[in-house]
Formats: structure tokens, sequence, C-alpha cells
């Protein structure tokens, strides 16, 4: 089973464990709500442009309030059993990081771990860097990222140097703009976060 469809059932699995008004890492929605999000991105796909743009934002609550009041918290879940449509073909590229972070979004917010093994801390270092690349040229830092246990990548040419260290997991929750137990230095760690873009 691919890492995505794996990330799928366990976060299907712990939300219906932890139950639909348990609190999430996302600010302001309980788990309720993320699964509406999570049934939007794959069945509304005209709905998408309001995941991350602020002026479709309030068309894309709509459509997961209506998705959640229609179909309940059970039937988003069973919808999302399994890929919808177009995203069945694309899940392994595209559903792989969005699960994985949304499952530790449930996780921490409610005392559980998420449990991974080498081969998957190997594919979320790749995702990882991909985002430190975009997050060096959104700072304007040159972003040298270290994950434990692996060689040091430069991103970026800015004339402020920012080091972040942590495991691989950590440095993608880190760059899709979620706490992470990361190490950072960098002359104003504050400005830096502030410009680290979310997923």
């Amino acid at each position: 089973m691919s890492f995505s469809r794996r990330q799928r059932q366990q976060l299907l699995t712990l939300m219906r464990a932890v139950g639909p008004l348990a609190p999430t890492a996302c600010e302001g929605w309980q788990v309720q709500d993320l699964a509406a999000h999570l049934w939007v991105r794959e069945h509304r796909l005209d709905a998408l442009p309001g995941i991350g743009n602020e002026r479709f934002a309030a068309t894309t609550q709509r459509v997961q309030m209506d998705a959640l009041h229609s179909k309940g918290f059970d039937g988003l879940l069973q919808d999302l059993q399994r890929p919808a449509g177009l995203m069945a073909v694309v899940d392994p590229l595209v559903n792989g990081a969005e699960y994985y972070i949304h499952h530790e979004d449930v996780a921490r917010a409610n005392g559980r771990a998420v449990p991974l093994g080498e081969g998957d801390q190997r594919y979320l270092l790749r995702i990882a860097l991909v985002l430190a690349w975009k997050t060096a040229r959104t700072a304007g830092v040159r972003l040298v990222v270290t994950p434990t246990g692996g060689e040091s990548r430069s991103f970026g040419s800015g004339r402020s140097v920012v080091h972040v260290d942590g495991a691989p997991n950590e440095l993608l929750l880190h760059f899709s703009g979620r706490e992470a137990n990361v190490s950072i230095i960098a002359d104003d760690v504050d400005a830096y976060k502030a410009a680290v873009g979310g997923l």
C-alpha cells in the first residue's frame, strides 16, 4: 500500500476514534471541519480556488459547511475511504504530504503519535526540501536545511542565512507552516517564521 493510502486510512481511523468535535491543530477547526475540507479537495474541484486564496475562501467555506450538513461526519469519512475521480489518478503524487500533515494535525491536538518508518521519512524529506526551496525564495534568505542524520542542503542566495535542523517529518511540518520540533538559527527568527508559507 502506498504512503498516501496508508496515511489516508490511518487518518480516517483516528478521526473516527476521536470523534467529529475533537480539536485539530488547524486553527478554528474541529475534526469534522477537516473532514469537510478533505472531501471538498476530492469531490468539489470547483471550490478548490478558495483553499489558500482569500478571494474565494468564503465560497469554499460555504461548500464545506454544506457538505458537512448534507452528508454528515460519517458520510464524509465514507466518501474519503478511496480517492475519487481525478484524485484517484494523482493520489500518490499529491496526497501523501496532504494526508500526513492532516494526520499530524489531528494526532498532535489529541495527544496521539503518527508512526513513521525510515522509508516514510525519506519520502517526506523529498517534499520538505521542495518546500524549503519555496521558503527560501519567499523569505529572501539563504536557507540551510539539515535533516537529522543527513547532509545539509542549501537553498536561495539571500544575504541573511537561516539554518533549520530536524527530522524529515518535522521539517515538512515546519515548511508547511505548522508548529514543529525543529532548531532554527537566524538573525531574526520571527521575521523568518512569518515568511514560511502554508501548504
